[in-house]
């Protein structure tokens, strides 16, 4: 669950609607969310409207668009999920910043260059 819950938030974290494409910075990168434990999730965000995480829970994949100023993310795998959506900023490749995770926990998201 915790991988569902950083993949809206990371990637709704990376998006600008003032971009052609908003979510472009992310494309053949890596988004890196870190809780204050130390677990880090990893997502990899495609230009066709999908996406994949790593945690230690686990591999997941899903779909994501953007809806007005909402970036929204639903999980397909390993189990299906309603969709979780949040507003949509934006970050570049290289930029790291604190945010909310899951159940309210303090987070650092960071976009690396490269998968």
């Amino acid at each position: 669950m915790r991988l569902l819950a950083t993949v809206a938030l990371a990637a709704a974290m990376l998006a600008g609607p003032a971009l052609a494409d908003p979510m472009a910075t992310a494309y053949g990168n890596t988004v890196v969310i870190t809780y204050g434990d130390g677990t880090a999730v990893s997502l990899y965000i495609n230009e066709d409207g999908t996406y994949t995480g790593s945690s230690p829970a686990g591999e997941s994949a899903g779909t994501w668009a953007i809806s007005g100023s909402q970036t929204c993310f639903t999980q397909s795998s390993p189990e299906p999920t309603p969709a979780s959506c949040s507003k949509t900023v934006s970050k570049n490749v290289g930029e790291s910043w604190q945010s909310t995770g899951q159940g309210g926990a303090p987070v650092t998201v960071t976009i690396q260059a490269g998968r």
